[in-house]
């Protein structure tokens, strides 16, 4: 329970809340962080606002998380609104999921978030790659030591590029590799 100096402050995000609740609007950021801000005041408050607003607590627990993120990391409505409160509570999930998450990165959770489905939207945000599409595979080989220049020179003659001590460009070159390899279909 809140202490009692903290109580005006407490009734008055809890009017707020139930306030938001009870208006008929598709704009959730305003209630999803008056909501957070009154829960984490009083964790008893989401059953009131169940009760007044006819939502559901599931639903009202991931407005509250989703209030707490707005808050936390300064998302604006109108980021907030284009993007959407479902996909938003995937971000913070993740977020919260890999503790070391810097500003910029969340940033660009978010633009993934804005143009991605919510049901793809967690494999993206594993993927932490925007450029490659959602349906790409990682592939990962080991090869011995004395194997790797003819790789090398195999990738570099279907298109990869040296770049420092690596090579840019390999997944191109794999594929037309394959491609070179694979014998045309019979018709």
């Amino acid at each position: 329970m809140a202490p009692v100096q903290d109580q005006p402050a407490v009734d008055h995000l809890k009017l707020e809340a139930l306030a938001l609740a009870a208006k008929s609007t598709k704009s959730f950021h305003a209630f999803a962080r008056a909501l957070s801000a009154a829960h984490k005041s009083d964790p008893a408050f989401l059953y009131e606002v169940e009760e007044a607003a006819k939502i559901k607590r599931r639903a009202l627990f991931y407005l509250s998380d989703v209030g707490g993120f707005l808050t936390d990391h300064g998302i604006t409505e109108k980021q907030a609104e284009r993007i959407g409160w479902t996909k938003i509570q995937i971000v913070a999930r993740h977020v919260r999921c890999n503790n070391a998450v810097s500003k910029r990165l969340i940033h660009r959770y978010l633009k993934i978030a804005e143009h991605t489905t919510a049901h793809r939207l967690p494999a993206a945000l594993n993927n932490q790659d925007d450029d490659r599409p959602v349906t790409s595979r990682t592939v990962l080989l080991r090869i011995p030591a004395d194997a790797y220049p003819a790789l090398e020179n195999a990738l570099l003659a279907h298109g990869a590029e040296k770049q420092g001590r690596g090579l840019v460009g390999k997944e191109q070159a794999i594929m037309a590799l394959i491609q070179s390899a694979t014998p045309p279909a019979r018709s």
